[in-house]
């Protein structure tokens, strides 16, 4: 019973380095959310693009507005928001390894947008 014990703690301990339990995660990730300024609530189908001085990357926002890039290098990003009748909007986000950066991103509708 003892060599069982033992055998499925090193089977356990084993597996866990296999996995990379308690190792460091690489790269950062942005969560954010687009929000409608003037009707509140999240805007969906907006356009997202994320720049950096060697990458660019596109996502489109949820049907709650939110938007997830992740696996991220860490440096400082520029957000460009986009979407029909609404005023784009464009931020800055600083990704650092291991780490979440939340964003949240509000648009204003355009004259005689939706």
């Amino acid at each position: 019973m003892k060599k069982l014990s033992l055998l499925v703690l090193v089977a356990i301990f084993g597996l866990s380095l296999i996995l990379g339990c308690g190792s460091k995660k690489e790269g950062g990730t942005i969560i954010g959310k687009v929000n409608d300024t003037f009707h509140g609530g999240g805007v969906k189908g907006a356009n997202v693009t994320l720049t950096s001085d060697v990458s660019e990357l596109t996502a489109t926002t949820d049907s709650s507005g939110n938007f997830t890039f992740s696996g991220l290098s860490p440096e400082i990003y520029t957000i460009m928001v986009t979407k029909d009748g609404f005023f784009d909007n464009k931020v800055e986000a600083k990704v650092e390894n291991g780490k979440e950066t939340k964003v949240d991103i509000g648009l204003i509708v355009a004259f005689g947008g939706t």
